[in-house]
């Protein structure tokens, strides 16, 4: 298929710029690093199931904001980049249509993301061993699996972005500006959408935690960061976790009450997962439709 052709490009073109390598360091030293500081530094290689699960827990915090923003960085470029040096008329010239290249460059990008992310977690679980019985292998492998989702996530919407940007700069901004709205606006954005619908509808207590529940799964990092919390705990203490401060340190037993003894099934991992999946898919293909028009 010619989206192959256009991934193994791609990623070779990757390898060949040391992204690959780059990241790869990156994710050794992060990951490992921070599995032998929370481990071995201060508090002994004894310490097992409690220690491990605070690592992961300690860990969720980092890779909320580091994978998004490094498949940002290595995805914004994927189109604009060659439309600016006019190699894409070069691409296009061979068997592959617009659709393809887009794909492929969804695909080639993905793998410079995820292997990276792979690799420093298979380190820090060769960090872990020495924890023993600590390391729920299973637990960990999910952990793992839904980094290299986010990763893969934020390189669709990247890639979207770049399809549909005439220029590079337009790129840069429109990935930058997702960005920071779901790391640093999302929370304004739901408390005013929470505020006019309980003043036009005079929504209930439990109804206003409910709304602002499914406003806040509808960020894929919050998303990511509730599914991680799932690995530990019940779906509802994940989704109550959501509403607590200092990094779910400081409860909301208001949360609690509101949502009730059960989770409704809205709330559900697997509809958490819809979402996150919804703004890898949407962000491609409305990159797509836009690219197949997108004067060269």
């Amino acid at each position: 298929m010619s989206w192959e052709a256009v991934a193994r490009k791609d990623f070779r073109d990757a390898v060949r710029s040391r992204w690959l390598w780059v990241l790869s360091a990156l994710s050794v030293l992060v990951f490992a690093g921070a599995a032998v500081g929370r481990l071995y530094v201060g508090n002994g290689a004894q310490n097992t199931q409690g220690l491990v699960q605070g690592f992961l827990f300690f860990l969720k915090q980092g890779t909320a904001i580091l994978i998004p923003l490094t498949a940002l960085v290595v995805a914004y470029g994927a189109i604009t980049r060659e439309r600016e040096s006019g190699t894409i008329k070069l691409l296009l010239s061979l068997p592959h249509s617009r659709d393809d290249v887009v794909l492929g460059k969804f695909l080639g990008r993905s793998a410079v993301v995820t292997l990276p992310v792979l690799i420093g977690f298979f380190v820090a679980f060769l960090a872990l061993l020495p924890a023993g019985s600590g390391v729920d292998i299973l637990v960990y492998v999910e952990f793992a699996l839904l980094t290299a989702l986010l990763g893969v996530v934020f390189v669709g919407i990247a890639v979207g972005v770049s399809a549909a940007a005439n220029t590079n700069q337009q790129a840069l901004v429109g990935a930058g500006g997702l960005f920071s709205i779901f790391w640093f606006l999302w929370n304004f954005f739901v408390s005013g959408v929470n505020r006019a619908a309980t003043e036009l509808f005079g929504l209930s207590n439990p109804a206003q935690f409910r709304l602002r529940l499914a406003l806040k799964i509808l960020n894929p990092i919050q998303a990511y960061k509730t599914l991680v919390d799932s690995l530990f705990m019940s779906g509802l203490e994940a989704r109550v976790r959501m509403f607590s401060m200092l990094l779910g340190m400081i409860p909301n037993q208001q949360a609690a009450q509101a949502l009730g003894p059960e989770l409704s099934p809205l709330f559900a991992d697997s509809m958490v997962l819809l979402a996150m999946l919804v703004w890898l898919v949407v962000p491609l293909a409305v990159g797509i439709v836009w690219f197949r028009e997108a004067e060269l």
